[in-house]
């Protein structure tokens, strides 16, 4: 009997040797769903399949911590990791269409599959030549001991071309396995928060589909009901906006502007990371997913509770300092203390802290502290929450005077940009320019201008306008040359009323990039320009012989006041100053050491021009085409009729021709 008793305990150990190691594996087997083949990964974790004949998306999608329900309906459009170009309108090119399919690994430990196809760029009646040629390679990994399923995209430029692309990743499904418009709550973070929305609770921002001001690459989508959704993490420094659309239904990435030199490769990845037991999400990355509850008794004493589970990793120690600021007097910061949080798993671990001293409320959670791997890798952490609590209005928002507005900080982005080899200028034809026309540019007769430089019929000149326009953001500008090679062959460029939130991060690095080549730069006066272009302290600003302000309220009023000539240099020839042009309104600026002042009016400089270390020009116009003049003041300058003249020599300055001034003191 005692030998009988010995096997069956023998018989049981191995059972569970062998079911937990067979838990411990990935699975990847092929099947046939309406004739077409699919792949189905499984691990301990999730059970999905990735279609390549349906844009190589994951079509199907279950947590079996979660419920084990389907998560993704199963119509048309619906599914993870959909591919798109911001280019096109939707859906594009890229999604629904067979992707050809390869396993590129199956063991126990790891499954890899890659799908491809190669972009035509037609797409709705529409050519995109910037897209055709691409090649798109999307890699799944899924291993046997994370809950992540990872997406990595590499997008090719054909070997003899360069491209351009914007890469949007799109993920359709439904938290809680339906849709339920009262418990499905999408989670953003944001200088102002966590922007955490359900399709009827909006807050007073509204859907706010694409959000600008992310502080952080991860979206969730969470059943509220359930506790169980996706939280799905990229990385920061390649995102352009976190994109949900009409407040819950989606969870979607839209990365940066790519430029691809032939035969150059970008890569944009996502994790997809199930979540069950959180019915919010205040923190994601590759670490742990966190949820928060706050209370707060509206005189500074409080609780924070914090619940953590897994993420791609799973860490074995987190470790956090909690504080709380109080919104309407930001230097009172209360030291809550810190959590620790040990084996962080796939259940829901909890961390409490009380707080006292911070003061009413709102208050703004912050926690600083590292995640340490198994491995002893540590990982720096931080994030915060804003709480309203019993202060009457919510959302963060300023609704009057009096309403506190909180904004923390955002973290700078380390850009990924694909420079040339040689940064320099390269042979351009005569007089190529790019012109950033904006609010009241019109005024100044730019085009009038770049006709005279090198005469109205001349083919050799290459000219490009972009527009100022609106959008959800500010301002963008209808065109931009995102190619190095386009933009290294313009003599030099012309900007209006334009601010930083057209150009972007990448199209300030790409300016910078060209005057450090050499390139030539004007900037005008406009309500849009300097003060009121939120430059200042960008990398653009340091291109300029001025110094800008670091506020919108930069214009003065100099009363109509004439402008007056303080070094006669040669880019001032053949001007008629009889007609006494006058500017009423002028933007006030600090000239830089490196720079000249050419012209003043009212004792301000109305023109700087300046040349840098690397030969570069560049010339500032602090002038505004704003303001009524009484005629004994003298004339509108943007009326005078060698203003397009003037304009004309000082690109010619700019851009190096000064062979055509005749006296030749440059």
């Amino acid at each position: 009997m005692k030998k009988y008793f010995k096997y069956q305990i023998l018989f049981i150990i191995l059972f569970c040797v062998s079911f937990f190691a067979n838990s411990a594996e990935v699975k990847m087997s092929e099947e046939s769903v309406d004739g077409k083949k699919v792949f189905r990964l499984e691990n301990y974790r999730v059970n999905l399949v990735i279609s390549p004949e349906r844009g190589g998306a994951v079509v199907s999608y279950r947590d079996k911590l979660g419920g084990n329900v389907e998560l993704i309906q199963q119509t048309k459009y619906g599914a993870l990791c959909m591919d798109h170009f911001q280019a096109q309108s939707w859906p594009g090119e890229l999604l629904e269409v067979p992707y050809e399919a390869k396993v590129i690994k199956n063991e126990p430990g790891e499954c890899v599959i890659q799908v491809s196809r190669t972009a035509t760029g037609s797409w709705g009646g529409s050519e995109y030549p910037e897209l055709a040629g691409i090649i798109l390679e999307k890699t799944y990994i899924l291993k046997a001991d994370s809950p992540a399923l990872e997406s990595r995209v590499k997008l090719t430029a054909p070997a003899k071309s360069s491209k351009l692309a914007a890469y949007w990743s799109q993920c359709i499904f439904w938290a809680g396995g339906t849709y339920d418009s009262d418990n499905d709550w999408t989670f953003r973070p944001s200088v102002r928060g966590v922007r955490a929305k359900s399709k009827d609770k909006l807050g007073h921002f509204g859907f706010e589909d694409f959000l600008a001001d992310f502080t952080a690459g991860w979206i969730a989508l969470i059943d509220k009901k359930s506790k169980s959704g996706l939280a799905v993490i990229s990385d920061y420094d390649d995102v352009k906006f976190l994109y949900v659309n009409q407040a819950n239904h989606t969870v979607e990435h839209m990365f940066n502007i790519t430029w691809l030199p032939a035969g150059g490769s970008a890569e944009f990845y996502t994790k997809i990371i199930p979540v069950a037991g959180l019915d919010n999400v205040v923190a994601a990355n590759e670490d742990f997913v966190a949820g928060c509850k706050m209370s707060s008794d509206n005189r500074g004493s409080g609780k924070i509770s914090l619940d953590f589970v897994r993420s791609a990793n799973a860490p074995k120690e987190v470790k956090l300092d909690i504080s709380i600021k109080n919104i309407m007097n930001p230097a009172m910061v209360a030291k809550a203390g810190t959590i620790k949080v040990e084996g962080i798993g796939d259940t829901v671990k909890s961390a409490e802290l009380a707080f006292s001293g911070a003061g009413a409320d709102p208050l703004v959670l912050q926690a600083t502290g590292e995640a340490v791997l198994a491995s002893g890798t540590a990982g720096k952490i931080s994030f915060e929450e804003f709480f309203c609590g019993a202060y009457r209005w919510a959302d963060n928002i300023t609704t009057d005077m009096a309403t506190p507005f909180y904004k923390g900080e955002k973290p700078a982005q380390k850009l990924k940009l694909q420079k040339p080899q040689s940064i320099s200028l390269r042979k351009p034809g005569k007089f190529n320019v790019w012109f950033v026309d904006g609010l009241l540019d019109d005024y100044l007769r730019i085009s009038d201008s770049v006709n005279l430089v090198s005469g109205v019929y001349d083919g050799g000149r290459v000219r490009k306008c972009s527009f100022v326009i609106s959008s959800s953001f500010g301002t963008k500008l209808t065109w931009f040359p995102y190619d190095y090679e386009e933009m290294l062959s313009y003599n030099y460029m012309v900007f209006g009323g334009v601010k930083a939130d057209a150009l972007g991060p990448i199209g300030i690095e790409m300016i910078s990039d060209y005057q450090k080549a050499g390139g030539g730069i004007v900037m005008l006066g406009s309500p849009l320009s300097y003060g009121n272009s939120g430059l200042a302290g960008t990398k653009f600003a340091e291109l300029l012989p001025v110094k800008i302000k670091g506020h919108a309220f930069d214009i003065k009023d100099v009363a109509g006041a004439e402008i007056k000539v303080e070094q006669n240099l040669p880019m001032l020839e053949d001007l008629d100053w009889n007609s006494r042009p006058a500017v009423r309104f002028i933007h006030e600026v600090e000239v830089k050491d490196w720079g000249k002042v050419v012209l003043t009016a009212g004792g301000k400089p109305f023109l700087v021009i300046g040349e840098t270390t690397n030969k570069a020009r560049v010339a500032c116009l602090m002038g505004t085409p704003m303001g009524t003049l009484q005629d004994e003041k003298g004339l509108p300058f943007w009326k005078w009729n060698d203003w397009p003249y003037l304009m004309r020599q000082i690109f010619w300055w700019v851009s190096k021709h000064d062979e055509k001034f005749k006296s030749r003191a440059y």
